[in-house]
C-alpha cells in the first residue's frame, strides 16, 4: 500500500484555534476514506494519490476570491477551491454564511469543503448534473464517516 499523504490545515484568516485543531482531525481521518474511493473514470492515478502532502488553508472571502479570479477568471467569492498540486483553499466567511443556511457549526461546513475539496483531488469534477450528484454523495460520505460534533 501505498503511503498516505501528509495533510495539514492552517489558518490564515485567525479562526478559533481549537477549531482548527478539530479540522486537522477531521481531515486526516478525510484524507484515508477519500483515499479508499477508486479514482474518478479515466483516472490511473489521481492527484491524491501521488500527492506528498496536501495543504488547506482557511482564507477569507477576499483572499479566495482574488485567487478565483486569478487562477479562474472567475470574479467574487467561492466555498473552496482546489489544485491539483494538493492545494485546498477554503473561505471561512462563507463557510460562516451557508452553515447558518443549513442550521450546523461553521465547522462542520468547513470539513465539507474539506471533504470536498479531498474529492476533487481524487480525480472528480462537478462540471455537470451527474459529476456534481456523484460528488455530493462521496462528500457526504466523507463527512458522514470521519466527522465527530
Amino acid at each position: 500500500m501505498e503511503p498516505l499523504p501528509e495533510i495539514a490545515v492552517y489558518d490564515h484568516f485567525g479562526f478559533d484555534s481549537d477549531k482548527v485543531a478539530k479540522l486537522q482531525a477531521f481531515a486526516e481521518r478525510a484524507i484515508v476514506q477519500a483515499l479508499r474511493f477508486s479514482p474518478a473514470a479515466g483516472s490511473v492515478k489521481s492527484p491524491l494519490q501521488e500527492a506528498l502532502e496536501v495543504e488547506v488553508s482557511l482564507v477569507s472571502d477576499q483572499k479566495i476570491a482574488d485567487v478565483h479570479v486569478e487562477f479562474m477568471g472567475i470574479e467574487g467569492a467561492t466555498d473552496v477551491i482546489t489544485f491539483h498540486h494538493g492545494e485546498i483553499l477554503v473561505s471561512v466567511e462563507t463557510a460562516r454564511c451557508r452553515a447558518g443556511e443549513f442550521g450546523h457549526s461553521d465547522e462542520k461546513e468547513l470539513a465539507l469543503y474539506i471533504a470536498h475539496g479531498l474529492i476533487h483531488l481524487h480525480g472528480y469534477d462537478d462540471h455537470t448534473p451527474e459529476e456534481a450528484e456523484t460528488m455530493r454523495l462521496l462528500q457526504e460520505q466523507v463527512l458522514s464517516e470521519c466527522w465527530v460534533d
